[in-house]
């Protein structure tokens, strides 16, 4: 019946969620794109979909649908991009917080399982003890001294599964918090969970106009991702460098290698390892919007930071 329940409510966000979409779009015309709102859009509707995230997770859902809704009537506004994605944005980490939560609340439930079972095993030590006194009384002394012998291999047995649920439940506990710690250290850095792994994406506006310098407001981002480094030393980066169209390929692949580059530097000098840090640029390739406008050629000039998994693995990119 709960399944249920949260399927019909699942249900009715998505066709207040679809039915918000047409209303907008009869409003003002043929809708505006933007690739992240979308993004968002589809995460969002995902993770609505999903009954243990809404079962667990219905205040952040809830609060992701809200920056949603507000990223969409902000681009169908005709809003600043910047604003826009914003939003959009926050709607889609929202989304990733929600799932964390769902997966968190998962694993509490683990460690109850773990509790009942050390539970039973205790229960299952004293039975065993009481058996073997009553033999103990009624046997002869031989008897009684290998039923004894018996009594203490099996309280060995059972304190050893004691110990075992035991450790499962500090490793349950110990990964709980870790995954909480770092849920909470990816919402700081307002990294973006892609299939490639966790992505920092720092704009153009840290760099001076076609200079690889970083300029002084750029430093707040840097100084976060050193201090998420060294917290997880078992993780690396790859820093990827991308321009627009403007210019010819060569100019722009120096540009976006440069850019990089810098990134690069001020991690080192923050004392993170230099072999944990790669570098590419990619010049014009790879854009996220078009180069049709202004817009999309200031989505197109960025440098990606592209963090490890806890073994230290970056996949290939592929697109």
């Amino acid at each position: 019946m709960k399944i249920s329940a949260c399927t019909r409510y699942t249900s009715l966000l998505l066709v207040i969620l679809f039915a918000g979409s047409l209303l907008v779009a009869g409003c003002g015309g043929p809708p505006r794109y933007n690739p992240l709102v979308d993004e968002s859009r589809a995460s969002y509707a995902d993770a609505a979909s999903d009954p243990d995230v809404v079962a667990n997770a219905p205040d952040v859902l809830q609060a992701a649908e809200a920056d949603l809704r507000r990223s969409e009537q902000l681009l169908h506004d005709g809003a600043d991009p910047e604003e826009v994605e914003h939003y959009a944005y926050l709607a889609k980490q929202r989304v990733a917080i929600a799932r964390e939560t769902a997966r968190l609340k998962q694993a509490e439930a683990s460690i109850k399982r773990a509790e009942v079972e050390r539970k039973e095993v205790q229960l299952e030590a004293r039975t065993v003890e009481a058996e073997a006194a009553r033999a103990e009384a009624e046997a002869s002394r031989r008897e009684a001294e290998r039923r004894a012998a018996e009594a203490e291999s099996n309280r060995e047995l059972a304190e050893q599964k004691a110990q075992e649920a035991q450790l499962a439940r500090q490793q349950a506990e110990q990964a709980l918090a870790r995954a909480q710690e770092l849920a909470n250290r990816i919402a700081e850095l307002e990294a973006e969970q892609t299939a490639r792994g966790l992505v920092l994406t720092l704009s153009d506006v840290l760099f001076d106009v076609d200079k690889a310098d970083l300029k002084p407001g750029a430093q707040r981002a840097i100084d976060e991702l050193a201090n998420f480094l060294n917290e997880y030393p078992e993780r690396n980066v790859l820093i990827e460098g991308f321009t627009d169209n403007t210019g010819s390929n060569e100019y722009n692949l120096d540009l976006s290698s440069r850019r990089a580059m810098s990134v690069k530097t001020a991690l080192v000098a923050r004392g993170i390892g230099d072999s944990r840090v790669r570098t590419i640029g990619y010049g014009e390739e790879y854009p996220k919007a078009t180069n049709g406008t202004a817009a999309g050629r200031q989505l197109n000039r960025r440098v990606e930071v592209i963090i490890s998994d806890k073994s230290g693995n970056i996949p290939t990119r592929s697109n």
